[in-house]
């Protein structure tokens, strides 16, 4: 993908608020929601998928967790970010530029069997039947002073030769469930809702939108510049940012059990 593309596509002007948020993006708080293997080297190879889990250090306010739900960008139709300067300030693509232009095939995931947490965990697929996340249930992470984790594996990603990217950073969504509501009665926004803790980007126009980009968790593919070093052309190469789309959030997010709704509540 060459510069003179990249300078073609419209950019969404950063505030300067939202620039000092963006600074907190890459901190792994100690209490926040996070994957606790955040970072990996590229790899085509299929044995190159990297152990993680998500770990939960709290629950809602003084409420315990009682489920979580966890899933990549669907790259079919993510947002698409490139940034020079680590995100503090960033071009936003237009839309229908696919994240595949900078990675040769999208992450999936691979559950570890363990109930240690919940008891109940099933796959999140896309719309093609590819695992991209899981839903658990059936369990309860005490509000304090515990801490939970859902382990998996994410399978290697590869970035396009031809593409200036330097790394590839994915937002995945994730929910922390307290209590089970409907709809009405979650308020993404406010950072204390006693009933569920979004770890999800910002501003992107759904209800399960986090307050700000010091919440969401990241997923970063770091080029392997040894073995597939970028053009000169690039320079120091940009960074790539994928981000859920609305529509993902809103297809995604829900939990259902033998095809009913049971977080949120209909």
């Amino acid at each position: 993908m060459n510069k003179s593309k990249i300078n073609c596509y419209k950019t969404f002007p950063l505030s300067i608020a939202a620039t000092l948020l963006l600074v907190a993006f890459g901190q792994q708080a100690v209490a926040h929601t996070r994957l606790t293997v955040p970072v990996t080297a590229e790899s085509s190879s299929a044995h190159g998928s990297t152990s993680t889990s998500v770990n939960i250090p709290h629950g809602c306010t003084d409420n315990p967790v009682i489920g979580n739900v966890f899933f990549l960008p669907d790259t079919s139709d993510a947002i698409v970010q490139t940034s020079t300067d680590n995100f503090q300030s960033f071009e936003t693509l237009e839309f229908g530029v696919s994240a595949l232009e900078f990675i040769v095939n999208p992450p999936f995931i691979r559950l570890v069997k363990s109930n240690d947490v919940f008891e109940i965990t099933e796959f999140i697929n896309d719309p093609l039947g590819n695992p991209i996340g899981f839903w658990s249930a059936g369990g309860e992470l005490p509000a304090h002073n515990w801490i939970g984790r859902v382990p998996m594996t994410i399978t290697s990603v590869a970035i396009q030769p031809e593409s200036c990217a330097s790394k590839v950073v994915f937002v995945p969504a994730i929910a922390n469930i307290c209590k089970v509501t409907t709809l009405a009665e979650i308020n993404g926004a406010n950072a204390d809702d006693p009933n569920v803790d979004f770890w999800t980007a910002p501003d992107v126009g759904t209800p399960f939108d986090a307050p700000s980009w010091s919440f969401p968790a990241s997923y970063t593919v770091e080029r392997d510049l040894e073995n597939n070093p970028m053009s000169e052309f690039c320079g120091d190469g940009h960074a790539v940012r994928v981000i859920l789309s609305a529509a993902q959030l809103n297809r995604d997010m829900a939990i259902k059990m033998d095809g009913q709704q049971i977080w949120p509540q209909p």
